[in-house]
């Protein structure tokens, strides 16, 4: 499927996205981040990015919901996520949205392994909503040392995501790091600070097994995580771009959405972030 040619239910309306624990109505409690549970290395990686928040909200970009804010349901992240039935999105929701853009990897042999360019081209049409329809793919791949053959080190993800948000920053912004979550404490704080905190998208390694459309399949792969939601019965959700296409084995849509159990289980087999 072409970026840009999907089919969505689009709905017509704006919901606002409760805070965290502080949704009317709603008696399940909130899920408590708590930084003495995260390593020190991820808390001083959001301390280095502290002094950088002001800058980070005057860069033009897609938009975000994040807590207390309405979700534009006819953003296509959204409203794809919405219609293939699994991002549920009511006045009870907590947590954050980052608008992103569809896009899937082409669908040939040589490209079976771009899944580190895919997700870096659904994180950069955060600032640039039209980068999936011109980014050159091989170009990118280059730029990360992507191996056609094998992948791509998630490392060396973070320097061209971060050239690409600096040129539409207009400054040396460098927001995005290279992480090792080690714990579903710290891959939630990382959701938490990104996408609910600053509302913007992260990437992070998996192993498939266990995913949608993956099936018995079980192989290194790189997704954008552009939504953290959580639902009136306190279940915490994580909305991603899986960009790998046909020829890779995957059967499943654009963007997708699980329970961040499951998440979690395919991100501690294959732990790397650039958030």
């Amino acid at each position: 499927m072409k970026a840009g040619r999907f089919h969505a239910f689009i709905l017509a309306a704006l919901i606002t996205l409760a805070p965290f624990g502080r949704a009317v109505g709603v008696p399940a409690a909130a899920v408590a981040i708590d930084p003495a549970r995260v390593t020190q290395r991820i808390v001083e990686q959001t301390q280095e990015r502290d002094g950088l928040r002001d800058r980070l909200q005057m860069v033009p970009n897609a938009g975000a919901a994040r807590e207390g804010n309405q979700v534009d349901v006819n953003q296509p992240s959204v409203a794809m996520a919405t219609s293939q039935g699994g991002l549920k999105v009511t006045p009870e929701t907590r947590g954050g949205i980052a608008y992103v853009s569809p896009y899937v990897e082409p669908n040939d042999y040589a490209h079976r392994n771009y899944c580190g360019a895919g997700a870096a081209t659904v994180l950069i049409s955060h600032w640039d909503p039209e980068f999936p329809q011109k980014v050159d793919i091989d170009q990118l791949g280059e730029e990360m040392n992507l191996d056609p053959g094998s992948g791509v080190w998630i490392r060396d993800i973070v320097k061209p995501v971060n050239d690409r948000v600096n040129a539409a920053a207009g400054q040396e912004l460098n927001w995005y790091r290279y992480g090792k979550a080690a714990t579903k404490d710290d891959f939630r704080f990382m959701l938490d600070y990104d996408i609910r905190q600053h509302g913007v998208p992260l990437i992070t390694g998996v192993m498939t097994r266990g995913l949608p459309g993956w099936g018995q399949t079980n192989v290194g792969h790189i997704v954008a995580v552009y939504g953290y939601t959580e639902d009136a019965d306190g279940k915490e959700w994580v909305t991603y771009a899986d960009t790998a296409p046909e020829v890779s084995g995957y059967r499943g849509q654009v963007m997708q959405t699980v329970d961040l159990d499951t998440f979690w289980n395919a991100v501690s087999e294959n732990s790397a972030q650039v958030w």
